[in-house]
């Protein structure tokens, strides 16, 4: 450990004695060691980290599911009330869900404005499981989550508390109004409290209160649907195994007396985390393409700084002959060298750590869709991250300095002595020299490639015709569930404003529909053809639907192939018709005319009569033009009771001055329904949005990649002059014109950089075949982008070539010839 100290000292002023060298290297694996650090510590808070809660080892998720199917795992209330009531394996059970609420008056506050709340709907023992004491107030009490709609109480978020009311600590005992409804505020969360979700809302409200946030019909008799997130605490000395199997005989239990399918509910255990395992699947695949890409970022900034170390080797090999001729053995001046690279590397990693800090903070804040907030993790390093960052420098300091130490120190001390620096010391490492710009070019290319594939991908996107318009349609949302409006009353509403939107200046027709196009939700059911029904016990199949106003196809300019669209005597008289897209229509009658067939929704519905076939539109996916889809007439019966319908608005006009007049008009019919306005177009931007997230950080990691090869190239180049001036002098005062000269150097040097290019491209088209499924409009070997971007990396390897190799010959050939 003493000589181990020595070394240290001596390679920390060796480093030191050189700052330009050390700056560069010290930079350049800062750099990797961050974005491999950032990208790692998203990780760890999504998934690896425990909830930020009391005693989070004890802490569990449960998700209900059927066997052998994948589901959202949430829970119904009498599946959830059950399993609280006949567990005895855990201390406390609650459960949570998501809903949004409109904030109106509200005393204590000078703003007045309306504004939507994010709101999450607890059961009363929520914030006592998690261990949580309200910064103010108190928590919910037992008696207010067991009467649907008796009490109105509401828990403030910290954050909203302070940036809405200004921290008035007199608020609690006040009141506010949430959809219409006055609630009591009782307490103030904790600064800083998460809880179960990262997308941390704006109040916390008792479960018994759903009815007046989401509306619709009181979903805590039925069984069969499922809305809840479930958490529970273990007791003290309860492994999960028990829990897990107790856990399984009561969702055969509750599911005894039900239907096959639902006899083979269960219920899962797993360690408390803000992932479900699905969504856990399909993050952890994303991850590790992240991980890879920053991977080969830093092996290329390994290669960098491996060149750099093989540069100073050779102006060092007369130490080094020193060293040898007074007994120093090859694996002592090895393990100089490999200490002083890991003394750099350290370095790096304190700084990377600073990168990694502010870049894991700064991708948290854009990796998000538009009109979200950010999730709250907690990014700040712990233990983990620590490790991985002691194992990433620990990496990068033994591959950057481990190779050129193994051939800097295999040398004849008595040629190292006499201080042969030239050409010929030069030749002695110009294959690991050589290796290193080939693995930099190969792997610049595979990541330039992957970014140019992407970026592709993200301009056919955005040109994508979904098959109706966009640009000029606003949607009014206004949420009459909230206020009791059962379905006949909120098509009457719909019909009456719809007709008033019609005779604003600027607007061309109104519509509305259960379900936005390319919206965040939409609907399914099961049709059969007539003639062509499934035995009894076989089921329908599934498809999409919607339910439209005869304004509808008018609206979003879908004009019909064949027939007709629907009509207000279709309404009227409760007709029993239906427009299929064409792709059901060549599903259920192949080479037949569809218009005039009869389908059926289900064994005990009427049939209903096709009067037009329309196009295939983007209607559920951007990315699916061809899935069957079936349009209903907005009739009293083919309305659910959970109906939530959409004003859809189509202007020639300004559509910001109609989205901010929309809600106003609403509002006149009644002054109580929240009501709200967005262009059309921020749906289809929601679609875009991960390719755009997908493309903007691989295009930053291949020019990054980009940049840093032709660094190395440049550096190789330059150092490559340096060693071989003499024999440069040599050429040119025998004859040799400058332009033959710079064309012999960067002949050597294109060599490497086209085999790099070869095996780049090689790597590039077996990667390709991993990315096609995010490859929307393109080939997954796209020869545009392969020849594009190839051009483009070649060029300015050449470039990083020639620059050095032209400031050689502009050397005077008599200072050449007495170099050295």
């Amino acid at each position: 450990m003493g000589t181990l100290w020595q070394d240290v000292r001596y390679g920390t002023r060796v480093l030191l004695n050189r700052p330009g060298f050390t700056a560069m290297a010290i930079f350049t694996l800062a750099v990797a060691i961050g974005l491999n650090t950032a990208i790692f510590s998203l990780f760890n808070a999504l998934i690896l980290r425990p909830l930020p809660v009391q005693a989070p080892s004890s802490v569990v998720n449960l998700y209900a599911g059927i066997e052998g199917e994948q589901g959202s795992g949430v829970f119904s209330y009498p599946d959830f009330a059950d399993s609280r009531a006949q567990n005895s394996v855990f201390a406390a059970m609650a459960a949570h869900t998501g809903g949004h609420v409109l904030l109106g008056g509200a005393s204590g506050s000078s703003d007045s404005r309306p504004e939507w709340l994010k709101a999450n709907l607890v059961s009363a023992n929520y914030f006592d499981l998690l261990g949580a004491a309200p910064a103010a107030g108190r928590s919910f009490l037992a008696g207010e989550d067991q009467t649907p709609n008796a009490h109105p109480v509401v828990i403030l978020n910290y954050g909203f508390w302070k940036r809405r009311f200004g921290a008035d600590a007199g608020l609690v005992g006040k009141t506010i109004t949430l959809n219409s409804l006055a609630y009591t505020v009782v307490g103030i969360a904790p600064r800083d409290f998460v809880g179960a979700d990262p997308e941390v809302p704006d109040v916390w409200i008792p479960l018994m209160m759903t009815p007046n946030v989401q509306g619709g019909r009181s979903p805590f008799t039925d069984r069969g649907s499922g809305w809840l997130y479930v958490i529970a605490r273990l007791k003290p000395g309860v492994p999960l195994t028990q829990a897990q199997s107790e856990m399984s005989v009561l969702a055969r239990r509750f599911h005894a007396k039900d239907d096959a399918r639902q006899q083979r509910a269960v219920i899962q255990v797993v360690p408390g985390g803000f992932l479900s395992p699905r969504e856990q699947g399909d993050v952890v695949p994303f991850a590790i393409v992240a991980m890879v890409a920053v991977g080969l970022v830093m092996l290329i900034a390994c290669a960098n700084v491996a060149n750099l170390q093989l540069a100073r080797g050779v102006a060092r090999q007369k130490e080094m002959g020193i060293r040898t001729s007074l007994g120093a053995s090859r694996g002592r001046l090895i393990r100089q060298m490999v200490v002083e690279s890991l003394v750099l590397a350290g370095a790096a990693g304190v700084v990377g750590l600073l990168l990694a800090w502010w870049a894991s903070d700064i991708l948290l804040q854009i990796g998000h869709p538009p009109g979200t907030d950010a999730l709250s993790l907690q990014v700040a390093p712990d233990w983990r991250v620590g490790i991985f960052l002691f194992g990433v420098s620990l990496f990068t300091g033994i591959v950057s300095g481990l190779l050129p130490a193994l051939r800097v120190s295999r040398q004849d001390p008595l040629i190292a002595v006499r201080g042969d620096s030239g050409a010929t010391s030069f030749y002695k490492g110009s294959r690991l020299r050589g290796i290193l710009v080939t693995g930099q070019v190969a792997m610049s290319l595979f990541l330039l490639i992957a970014a140019g594939l992407l970026v592709r991908a993200l301009g056919k996107a955005q040109n994508t015709n979904p098959g109706f318009d966009t640009a000029h349609v606003a949607v009014l949302s206004v949420d009459l569930r909230v206020r009791g409006y059962d379905a006949a009353r909120m098509m009457s509403f719909d019909r009456q404003l719809v007709e008033r939107i019609k005779s604003m200046s600027g607007v061309r027709t109104a519509a509305f529909s259960s379900t936005v196009p390319l919206g965040d939700s939409f609907a399914q059911t099961g049709a059969m053809a007539e003639g062509h029904e499934p035995p009894l016990g076989q089921p329908s199949p599934i498809m999409n639907y919607n339910v439209v106003s005869p304004e509808f196809f008018d609206a979003l300019e879908i004009h019909m192939l064949r027939g007709r669209a629907f009509s207000p005597q279709d309404i009227q008289n409760g007709a029993h018709v239906a427009i299929v897209n064409e792709s059901l229509a060549k599903q259920f009658w192949p080479g037949e005319e569809a218009v005039g067939k009869r389908l059926r929704l289900g064994r005990k519905r009427p049939l209903c009569e096709v009067v037009g076939v329309a196009p295939g539109v983007r209607n559920v996916y951007l990315w699916s033009a061809n899935l069957p889809y079936l349009y209903l007439p907005a009739t009293t019966e083919n309305v659910s009771e959970y109906a939530d319908f959409k004003i859809l608005v189509r202007s020639n006009g300004d559509l910001r001055t109609l989205n901010a007049a929309l809600p106003a008009l609403a509002h006149q019919q009644d002054p109580a329904a929240p009501a709200e306005a967005t262009p059309m177009a921020a749906n289809l931007e929601n679609w875009i949005w991960p390719s755009r997230l997908g493309a903007g950080l691989s295009a930053a990691l291949g020019l990054l990649a980009l940049l840093l090869a032709s660094v190395g190239i440049t550096s190789v180049t330059a150092f490559a002059v340096t060693q071989r001036t003499r024999e440069i002098g040599i050429r040119m005062a025998l004859g040799a014109q400058p332009e033959g000269v710079v064309r012999l150097l960067v002949v050597q040097a294109g060599k490497l950089v086209a085999i790099g290019a070869a095996i780049g491209i090689i790597a590039a088209v077996a990667m390709s075949r991993l990315l096609s499924t995010f490859l929307y409009g393109i080939s997954a070997v796209d020869g545009l982008t392969f020849v594009a971007v190839t051009i483009v990396l070649v060029s300015v390897a050449l470039t990083a070539c020639y620059i050095p190799a032209r400031r050689a010959t502009r050397v005077d050939p008599m200072i050449a010839l007495r170099y050295e």
